[in-house]
């Protein structure tokens, strides 16, 4: 087939035979026309029109949302870690009330509708607001005590919490429903439109690999980015499920863009970076190291060639000023409104404990915090089952020994750094407020947004090295099921957990507590909504492989870009290129 057309850069490829989803053009970053990219135009090259690309987004939309419902609707009111806090933030925001009275530590006071605070009947909680509330519901930290125990406040009447100073960004969109709605309804409204704006950012991430990546594994690399603790996040009212799913997008739309589309970036790839980057930066105070930390990554993958040619172009520059100025406007509020900060609480050092021991002490946290990733539900108290750490640890421990098996030096660096960051950070940030807060300062949900990164990249390499090829059908049924099996049991843990607390029977199904429209429809909404989404990761990582065959991609500074054998006079049949 012969092709002529120009492309979204503005590219007109040489007359070459090649099939009907293959592009050649000049690599502008490479200063001239002698070394050459495969180029993706746009969301055409996998799914045919630019619809297919929007109905992936809105398919994957659908499921994700369905999943994180799912765990909304099973998780209690102010079931998510530091939840009434977060709900008090947004409700007092969405009242009028921007920054409340600054108490320490960051901590403010705000009034909320009695019915958004936790009820004072909390036998075993240890702290309390002004008011006599507690801030911790009666089931928190007690795995064996279900849901049933808490008595939920009904009223609009005034009351003094305590609360952060986060960014406004994130309260500003999920409080919206209590302006309108002053009943419990309001919080589960409330859950349901924190899910809604991170479903539109997993979603957006999967469309970006369809639309503008040839890779075939990236989507099983997706699939173990989104760990139950990512949609368990996502579903309560806490800024860290957004501040993950747009890191998630960040990493997806920024190895497409480095690894696949440096030649000539499409305007909607670099919309969904720059969106991400800039929504991920005015998120939480500590939401820039991670920003900084993936664009270094990235940079570090990619190299230093292909990172001028793309500062070069015009496009990005703009999209550069966009996140710039979002992280201007996030130091400013952190810096006026002193944002930072945690006030003492878990378990405190002894007297007398050494430098040298807080960190050891630290370091030996790594083993529950890699556990977090996968997921620890509810306020911490809720383990998965043992098979799903199993199940993404050979998962994920298998793609990272082959990706630094097959992958270039400065590739593999890149893998290394990232892996030793996401050890290494939460140690620093521990050691840091060990002394001052407590020893059990750290929670993985704070470096997720970095540590998803970690399975893309690992996928993204392997794929480059076509190591997995012939094995590719097989090893996608494989993922999915096992992945599928290991996240729908979570699940149903952490339901069984709320329902009849760990020590009770299997069968939660009729517990003392029950969530809305009851444990059998929420359990089958799940397990239905889990099984469609790893069914249709599977199915377009099968398409992309079908449609793009198992060429090389032809953007790192150390890929042979040099035409192909037809361009330089030796033609071949088209059928080999196919």
């Amino acid at each position: 087939m012969i092709d002529t057309a120009l492309d979204a850069g503005g590219y007109r490829a040489l007359p070459v035979t090649h099939n009907a989803t293959d592009r050649l053009e000049p690599d502008s970053s490479a200063g001239g026309n002698e070394r050459w990219q495969e180029s993706r135009p746009g969301p055409t090259a996998i799914g045919g029109p630019a619809s297919s690309a929007r109905h992936v987004f809105v398919v994957a939309f659908v499921l994700v949302f369905l999943m994180i419902e799912g765990w909304s609707l099973a998780s209690p009111p102010f079931g998510g870690p530091d939840e009434p806090n977060h709900v008090a933030r947004a409700v007092a925001l969405a009242h009028g009330e921007l920054t409340g009275k600054t108490l320490r530590f960051g901590i403010i006071t705000t009034s909320v509708p009695r019915v958004y605070t936790v009820t004072p009947n909390c036998h075993h909680c240890y702290l309390f607001t002004p008011s006599g509330d507690a801030m911790w519901p009666c089931f928190a930290f007690w795995d064996t005590i279900p849901a049933s125990c808490q008595q939920l406040r009904q009223g609009a009447g005034p009351v003094t919490t305590e609360t952060n100073n986060y960014p406004p960004l994130y309260y500003a969109i999920v409080g919206v429903p209590s302006v309108a709605v002053t009943s419990t309804t309001g919080l589960y409204l409330m859950r349901l439109v924190s899910g809604l704006v991170s479903s539109i950012f997993i979603a957006l991430a999967i469309m970006t690999v369809f639309a503008w990546s040839k890779s075939r594994l990236l989507f099983l690399g997706v699939l173990l980015a989104v760990t139950p603790m990512t949609l368990f996040m996502a579903s309560v009212v806490n800024p860290s499920g957004l501040e993950i799913s747009t890191g998630f997008c960040l990493w997806c739309s920024g190895l497409v863009l480095t690894l696949e589309n440096a030649g000539a970036p499409p305007t909607g790839l670099v919309a969904v970076m720059t969106a991400s980057a800039a929504a991920l930066l005015l998120i939480r105070p500590v939401s820039a190291l991670w920003v900084a930390l993936t664009l270094g990554i990235l940079i570090l993958l990619a190299g230093p060639r292909i990172i001028i040619g793309l500062l070069r172009q015009k496009i990005i520059r703009r999209a550069a000023l966009v996140v710039v100025l979002a992280g201007v406007l996030a130091f400013g509020w952190a810096l006026h409104f002193a944002a930072v900060g945690s006030a003492p609480s878990g378990a405190q050092l002894a007297p007398g404990t050494s430098d040298a021991q807080v960190v050891a002490t630290l370091f030996g946290e790594t083993g529950g915090w890699l556990k977090q990733m996968v997921g620890v539900f509810g306020w911490l108290d809720t383990s998965a089952p043992l098979y799903t750490y199993v199940v993404w640890g050979i998962a994920v421990g298998l793609v990272l020994l082959v990706a630094l098996a097959v992958s270039r030096l400065r590739q593999s660096a890149a893998l290394v750094l990232l892996i030793a960051l996401v050890i290494v950070v939460p140690v620093l940030f521990g050691y840091g407020e060990a002394r001052n807060v407590g020893i059990d300062f750290w929670e993985s949900r704070y470096i997720l947004p970095l540590a998803v990164g970690v399975p893309l990249v690992a996928t993204a390499l392997v794929d480059r090295s076509r190591v997995a090829t012939k094995v590719h059908s097989r090893l996608t049924v494989l993922v999915c099921c096992a992945i599928g099996s290991a996240n729908f049991l979570a699940f149903a843990e952490a339901l069984r957990r709320n329902t009849v607390g760990v020590a009770g029977p299997i069968d939660y199904l009729k517990g003392s507590w029950s969530p809305p429209f009851g444990a059998p429809a929420v359990t089958l909404l799940y397990l239905v909504a889990t099984g469609l989404f790893v069914w249709y990761l599977g199915h377009l990582s099968m398409v992309a492989g079908g449609h793009n065959g198992s060429t090389g991609r032809g953007s790192l500074g150390d890929t042979d870009r040099s035409p192909p054998l037809e361009v330089r006079g030796e033609a071949q049949p088209s059928a080999a290129l196919g």
